[in-house]
């Protein structure tokens, strides 16, 4: 056995059989997995050892090893019936039944030739094996040019198990720049069940997580409005700080739509454009969609951003709902510009913002104010005590609106309260003084209208535990809180409301000390709400287990104060309960119920069921509304075993006896390729979900290589709670 230190083999031998990195896949299903190779720990890091039967020099430069020879170092091996070393060119060639192995790759060849003055090698009909990617393939050659450079002729490329060729890809001739970043291939088919699935006579593709210019994956759709669905997006890498994709998009019904997105970077400065435009055919117009946000960090701590945003017609996200899914339920589009600066104790903030209104019948009634500005204060600064807090808030703001009163509201409010707290009660009074002032126009209660306000509240509550179970090993609460608030009466019929409504009927909100939002009303209150909550927490893990939540307001006097000039006489509000429960850690119960108790009857039901083990998950909901909506829905996300996975929604309007969203899935995958196929019904809720939308979506991945079609795993995750992607 012959012990050599600082022999230079090939270690940049792995990079001439590298392909491109992609994200982790799960190999679980294969029946071969990626071999592992044992570093050789007796090795020091510099040390080579060389084992032969036999080893000969003819000129002390060249040396001769033959029969089962074996080059290890500590982090590689090579094996082969014979290994000629070359000294004075720093040669090194391997022949016979040539084995490479490191932590990353394995490769076979019958020879292999290396250079390591220039970082050069030859590998002649290599077959490799890549751990990390569970990939294989093989070539008629692949040669190392220097450092960064390898080339390879006639690849055949898989991640599928030995003796499968569920998918190939085949390649007359790939070369690989690591400086560079890129790979290039020519005459590139890719086979899927035997049969061509792709070809593409020349293309680039990155080797690392560097951007580079070229066709992302396409995808393939169809839905009942607008037919079948092509959609080819190209990326643009045109600079290291900005970049564009653009995807044409073709709809059988409707025709080619032109989609750009432009991303920017400038040192403080960053954003991005989005445009789309399309000649409809189905209804011979023109429909576009444009939006720019920008956010910047400028001078003296001061942040900006920007939203622009307007498109051609109010159909427009529910015939394209991929176009930009943050707008698919929105009535109205924001467009804004916003300052905002703060410190450790106030923020503050100048903003100008419209809208579009995408119903152009809307009532004008109906459409929000636009502000233009609006400038805002908000303050918390130190006192003498701790347990003191004096905020403040200011705030100036222009309305603008057609056809509507505008004008000009200043609007002032001053807090200070006091808090004591222990473990088992707090006790926290309060006073806000507020003043608004308007100078308005077109007004018919006036043009200049002032306002002074003060608020006075009282919150306190106590916590009480006990342990609770067979065997204490549990802990409960019961918490019970009182909130008096006193607010004088002051006629505000005369104000506008510019951008005032009434607070959602939550638990929460029994506690505000105003049941309006926005300062164009302030209620006048004489009120006493009592609230009744009880948590449970497992004793050994501190998980929350329960709580339940029961509140009411009991009125000392009718609430002359109303958007509609309507007095409310009810002496008791609605009870509201809300209850969330922990039953396991894999299941989750949560209800609300609001109780008119004037009445005798539940105004809002609502109560949502989910599961998730192990991907299996499984959802009931209930939501009822009084004269609004009756909706139910189930779902279900259902691993029949390892490959298959089913996925189904159904959602109904029970007020209509119409769909509002059901889905069904089915996915399939084995150990080197997986396909989703999802079909979806949506209801337009702008027609009582009486006009329905029939679709259907294809995905079909290679693993360890890419995939096609619609991305169904992001319409899952907002469509079924729990749902997990099975590959």
């Amino acid at each position: 056995m012959l012990r050599f230190r600082n022999l230079t083999l090939a270690l940049a031998l792995a990079s001439s059989c590298s392909l491109p990195a992609h994200a982790a896949e799960d190999w679980g299903l294969c029946r071969v997995p990626a071999f592992l190779f044992a570093e050789a720990g007796d090795l020091g890091v510099d040390e080579t050892r060389i084992e032969a039967q036999t080893v000969a020099s003819e000129d002390r430069e060249t040396i001769r090893f033959t029969g089962d020879v074996s080059v290890t170092s500590r982090q590689q091996k090579i094996s082969a019936d014979e290994v000629v070393f070359d000294k004075s060119s720093e040669r090194i060639n391997a022949s016979g039944n040539v084995l490479f192995e490191d932590s990353n790759y394995r490769l076979a060849s019958p020879a292999i030739e290396i250079d390591n003055r220039n970082n050069a090698a030859l590998i002649e009909q290599p077959q490799f094996e890549l751990t990390k990617n569970h990939a294989r393939g093989q070539a008629d050659e692949i040669r190392k040019i220097d450092q960064y450079r390898s080339r390879y002729r006639d690849l055949v490329y898989t991640t599928c198990d030995p003796g499968d060729r569920d998918w190939q890809l085949r390649a007359a001739e790939m070369e690989i720049d690591q400086e560079s970043g890129r790979g290039t291939a020519k005459h590139t088919r890719l086979y899927f069940q035997g049969l061509p699935f792709l070809y593409l006579p020349y293309f680039q593709f990155p080797v690392d997580d560097r951007r580079l210019s070229g066709l992302l994956t396409p995808s393939y759709g169809y839905s009942e409005e607008s037919g079948h669905n092509i959609v080819l997006p190209v990326y643009w890498n045109q600079a290291p700080n900005y970049d564009m994709t653009i995807t044409p998009s073709w709809f059988s019904e409707r025709g080619l739509q032109l989609n750009t997105e432009n991303r920017y970077l400038f040192g403080s400065h960053r954003g991005q454009v989005d445009l789309s435009y399309l000649d409809d055919n189905d209804l011979d117009e023109s429909r576009w969609f444009q939006q720019w946000r920008h956010d910047a960090v400028l001078n003296h701590g001061v942040n900006a951003d920007l939203l622009l945003v307007e498109v051609s017609d109010e159909d427009i996200f529910d015939d394209f709902d991929s176009m930009a899914s943050e707008y698919n339920n929105t009535l109205h589009l924001e467009r804004r510009v916003r300052l905002q600066r703060g410190g450790e104790f106030w923020s503050s903030q100048l903003m100008w913002q419209d809208y579009q209104t995408l119903d152009r019948d809307t009532a004008v009634e109906d459409r929000p104010y636009n502000r233009l500005p609006r400038l805002a204060l908000e303050a918390n600064p130190k006192t003498w005590s701790e347990n003191i807090e004096t905020p403040l808030s200011l705030e100036l703001v222009e309305f603008d609106r057609d056809d509507s009163v505008t004008g000009q509201r200043s609007n002032a409010q001053a807090a200070i309260s006091w808090r004591a707290a222990e473990s088992w009660y707090f006790f926290e009074p309060g006073l806000q003084l507020d003043f608004t002032d308007y100078r308005l126009e077109d007004n018919p209660g006036g043009d200049s209208i002032n306002r002074s306000l003060p608020t006075l509240s009282i919150d306190t509550g106590l916590v009480f535990e006990r342990l609770a179970g067979s065997q204490q090993q549990w802990l409960q609460t019961f918490e019970p809180r009182l909130y008096f608030l006193h607010t004088p009466y002051e006629n505000q019929d005369d104000i506008p409301d510019f951008d005032t409504s009434l607070n959602a009927r939550t638990y929460s909100n029994l506690f505000r000390n105003n049941r309006f939002t926005g300062a164009d009303r302030i209620g006048d209150a004489s009120q006493v709400t009592l609230g009744l909550a009880s948590r449970a927490y497992d004793n050994d893990s501190g998980d929350e287990l329960m709580h339940l939540r029961v509140g009411q307001i009991f009125y000392f006097k009718d609430r002359r104060v109303s958007l509609d000039g309507v007095r409310e006489e009810e002496t008791k509000s609605d009870v509201i309960t809300e209850l969330d429960f922990w039953p396991n850690t894999r299941t989750k119960i949560a209800g609300r119920l609001v109780y008119e108790q004037e009445l005798n009857d539940i105004n809002d039901r609502d109560l949502s069921i989910n599961y998730a083990d192990d991907g299996f998950a499984a959802n009931l909901g209930y939501y009822y509304k009084e004269d609004e909506l009756e909706q139910a829905l189930v779902s279900v996300v259902y691993p029949v075993n390892e490959r298959w996975t089913v996925v189904a929604k159904l959602h109904e309007s029970l007020r209509f006896e119409q769909p509002v969203e059901n889905l069904l899935g089915i996915s399939y995958q084995s150990c080197c390729w997986g396909l989703k196929i999802l079909a979806g019904q949506t209801g337009d809720e702008d027609e009582d979900f009486s006009e329905t939308d029939n679709r259907i979506y294809f995905e079909l991945t290679f693993k360890g290589l890419s995939k096609a079609g619609r991305d169904i795993d992001a319409q899952l995750d907002d469509a079924i709670p729990g749902y997990s992607p099975p590959f």
